[in-house]
């Protein structure tokens, strides 16, 4: 399995992003059944992308995280290049386009 870093905190995760080329930010809640799933899913689709560095941050110990990124709702997925946001899914996460985006990225 992939290994998805927990991260807390605003600073945290920009360091996270400009640390890495290509990163997918994944923010969830507490108490989130569809989180979960995506998280596993999300981590399992990670593994055909190991040049896609993946984080993990709750919405809720680290309020900050969801004003900074503009997310209204949990899940949502977001897909980073060179530390711009090049992709978002909220809600209703399809992994099918996710998976889509990252092999876009990887061929790009």
């Amino acid at each position: 399995m992939i290994k998805v870093k927990h991260l807390i905190g605003l600073q945290e995760v920009q360091a996270h992003l400009h640390a890495h080329e290509q990163t997918l930010l994944l923010i969830k809640t507490v108490n989130c059944g569809v989180c979960d799933v995506i998280y596993e899913k999300t981590e399992r689709l990670l593994e055909q992308f190991p040049q896609v560095q993946a984080a993990v941050v709750s919405a809720d110990e680290s309020p900050s995280i969801a004003g900074e990124f503009l997310v209204f709702t949990a899940p949502t997925i977001l897909l980073f290049l060179h530390g711009k946001e090049v992709h978002r899914q909220a809600r209703f996460v399809l992994v099918d386009k996710v998976e889509a985006v990252l092999q876009a990225l990887s061929e790009a």
